[in-house]
Formats: C-alpha cells, sequence, structure tokens
C-alpha cells in the first residue's frame, strides 16, 4: 500500500515536471516568436524610416535653387545639393561645425544680418545680392518654420538666380530711355546737318574760287582744319542717326560668319595703318541665326575698330566663335580679344551709355549702338578684361529652330 502510495508521488512529480518544462518550452518558443515579431517591425520601420529619409533628401536635393536649414543661432543644419555645389563654384565657405554659420562669398555674405532680421521680426524677409565679377543677381529668401519647443525652430534660407529677369527688366527700361533718346537725337542731327551741308558748300566755293590765287597758300591750312572738323561733325551726325533709327522689324536667316568676315574686310585698312592684325578664327559650320543684314555689320565694324584703336602697333585682335546652351536655348557667343590696356574697373558699369568715351574725339556711340542693334535681334553684349590682358566683347545671338 505504501509501495503504490510512493509510486503515485513519484509518478505525480514527474507528470508535474514535465508539464513545467512544456510550459517552459512553450514560453521561450512564445518569447522567440515575439522578439521575432518585434525585430521584424523594427526592421521594417528602420527601413521605412530610411527610405523616406532618403526620398526626402532626394526631393530636397533635386530642389533647383540653393537652400539652407539653418538653427536659430545661424549654424547649418543642412543644405541641398545646389547649395553644395554653389559653395564649391563660388569658393564658399559653409560651417558645419558649432558656432555661427561663415561665408566668403556670394549669395551667402548678408546671411547673419538676415539671420538676425528673420529672429527679430518672426516674419520673411528678401534681400538681392549682385556679384561683381560673374554679374549673376540673387534674390535671398528667408522665412522662420515655428515648431513646438523653441530648439525646434529653423530658418530657411533659399536663393533665386534672378539674373534674366534683372537684365531683361533693365533692357526694357533701357529700351524705353534709348527710344526717348533716339528720336531726340535723331531730331537734332537731322536739323545740324543742314547747317553743315551749307558750310560745306561755302567751303567748296571759297577754295574753287581762290585756291588759284598767289596768297591762298596762306588760308589753306585753315580750310584743311575746316574740312577736318567739318568731317567729324559728319560723323557724329551719322551716328546720331543710326542710333535714332527705329527698330529693325523684319529679321532674316543668315550665316553670322559671313557678317564678321565683312566687318573684318572693311575695318582692314584702318587696322593696317594702326600696324594691327586681325585673326578670324570663325568656324564655317556655325547655325544660321535672325540678322538684319543692313544693321548687324555696324555691331562688329563698331567693335573691332575699337579693338584697333586700343591695340599697339605690331599687337593682333583676335575674332572667335562657339555654340553655348543656356536656358533651353543653343547660343552664339562671339568674341573680339584685343592686346590693349583693356577697360578700368569704374568704367566697365558704364561703357554703354550714350555719349560715354575716354578716348579723344571719341563720340561715346559706337557701343551703344552695338547694344541697340543687339537687342533688337533678340541677343546680348558684354565686356571685360582678359587675365592676360587686353579687353573682350562678347555678343550672344540666339540660334534660329525656324526654316
Amino acid at each position: 500500500m505504501n509501495s503504490v502510495s510512493m509510486d503515485s508521488g513519484r509518478f505525480k512529480r514527474t507528470t508535474d515536471s514535465r508539464i513545467v518544462e512544456t510550459i517552459d518550452e512553450k514560453t521561450m518558443q512564445n518569447n522567440a516568436a515575439l522578439r521575432k515579431q518585434v525585430e521584424d517591425e523594427q526592421s521594417r520601420s528602420q527601413a521605412t524610416t530610411e527610405r523616406s529619409a532618403l526620398e526626402w533628401q532626394m526631393t530636397f536635393d533635386a530642389i533647383e535653387s540653393p537652400v539652407l536649414i539653418l538653427d536659430l543661432a545661424g549654424r547649418v543644419v543642412r543644405l541641398n545639393q545646389a547649395a553644395k555645389e554653389l559653395s564649391e563654384n563660388t569658393h564658399t565657405e559653409v560651417s558645419w561645425k558649432a558656432g555661427c554659420f561663415t561665408s566668403a562669398g556670394l549669395p551667402w555674405q548678408n546671411v547673419s544680418q538676415i539671420v538676425q532680421s528673420v529672429r527679430e521680426t518672426g516674419s520673411a524677409v528678401s534681400c538681392q545680392a549682385t556679384d561683381e565679377v560673374s554679374g549673376t543677381t540673387w534674390n535671398i529668401t528667408a522665412n522662420i518654420i515655428l515648431g513646438t519647443e523653441g530648439d525646434d525652430e529653423r530658418i530657411i534660407l533659399v536663393a533665386h538666380d534672378v539674373t534674366r529677369s534683372v537684365e531683361l527688366e533693365a533692357s526694357l527700361r533701357r529700351s524705353e530711355v534709348m527710344s526717348i533718346m533716339g528720336s531726340l537725337v535723331a531730331n537734332v542731327a537731322h536739323e545740324v546737318r543742314n547747317p553743315l551741308f551749307a558750310i560745306s558748300s561755302v567751303l567748296d566755293a571759297f577754295e574753287a574760287r581762290f585756291q588759284d590765287q598767289a596768297d591762298y597758300a596762306g588760308y589753306e591750312r585753315y580750310t584743311r582744319v575746316l574740312r577736318e572738323e567739318l568731317g567729324r561733325l559728319n560723323e557724329l551726325m551719322e551716328e546720331l542717326l543710326d542710333y535714332g533709327k527705329p527698330p529693325q522689324q523684319q529679321l532674316y536667316r543668315g550665316s553670322i560668319g559671313e557678317v564678321v568676315a565683312h566687318a573684318i574686310r572693311s575695318c582692314m585698312p584702318f587696322a593696317e595703318h594702326a600696324e594691327v592684325k586681325i585673326i578670324n578664327n570663325m568656324s564655317d559650320e556655325l547655325p544660321p541665326v535672325m540678322m538684319c543684314r543692313r544693321r548687324l555689320p555696324k555691331v562688329f565694324s563698331n567693335l573691332i575698330k575699337n579693338a584697333v584703336q586700343y591695340s599697339p602697333p605690331q599687337s593682333t585682335i583676335v575674332v572667335e566663335a562657339q555654340e553655348a546652351f543656356e536656358e533651353g536655348q543653343v547660343w552664339i557667343d562671339c568674341t573680339i580679344k584685343d592686346c590693349g590696356p583693356g577697360f578700368r574697373d569704374e568704367d566697365l558699369p558704364r561703357i554703354f551709355e550714350p555719349f560715354f568715351t575716354k578716348r579723344r574725339g571719341g563720340t561715346g556711340l559706337g557701343l551703344s549702338i552695338a547694344q541697340r542693334i543687339m537687342e533688337e535681334h533678340g541677343g546680348r553684349i558684354c565686356a571685360g578684361n582678359r587675365p592676360e590682358g587686353g579687353a573682350f566683347m562678347v555678343t550672344r545671338f540666339p540660334v534660329t529652330t525656324s526654316k
């Protein structure tokens, strides 16, 4: 009896032990499954977070305008690819370390003032900055993003390249001024040409009447000066009339290379007299442009003559062209390079103004006329100094795709 009772006790303990072991095993399995489920969920969550972060970064980098995200102290939190590329191209130093945001170049040079203004006003701030070297104009906009806590507040800084818009506005204003001035100077030129013609006729009659007389030699030097000054006045009147001409409405497809070659041939005697060589490196494979065959040669004649006048003897003027792609448009850039003294930095912004000249005896209309004709052709003209010395002039023409 006792033996049976002991066996029953052992059996019960064994059964209980097995039950406990089974429960432990099930618990471990459940815990393992739960851990696996949690780990899988964490992996999926991390993958989703990483994918979202990557998509956000790709979207951020896809923004064409440079964008900076700053904290309220002015430190850079993040910047997109366009901002990085701009920093590299302009040698701008962007500090990622602790401390205030620093900049050594445009368009970020006024960031500290912008940040201060945004912090004080709590509203959007805009300003404009122009790089005098590249001619690029930036519109800088800053806004503050309010967070749930002060530390979460960020300042978003966006730089928009508005160079083309500024150029178009300036061109429109210049065209309006030129139109008014053109009408004025054309009327003045017409009024002055009649007295000049009368003076020239009287001088012709004087020479015909007295040149055979013995004492005419004493007057000849005076008549020669009169002839020279009349020539200068007539040249000025022609330039005034040319400046005052209304825009040419009808343009035709043509070869820019042929126009340049014609201008070089017309300027060759003038260049040979100055002992200056003109080299034409224009390609025959350039695409056609829309042009006025009567007005456009005047542009290159003026530019080449201007280059010759400032070139020392035995020097060389080079004319070349290349295609460029910008703003979804194909352009032809024609460049004229000389070996003269170049432009003074303070004169460069004014060289296309009517009557602005530093050359003795110059009218100051040659470059103004060239600029006006270029704008009639939907093109542009700019000038600068070469690093190796001398000046350059660039005319840019839009390439036509119409037949």
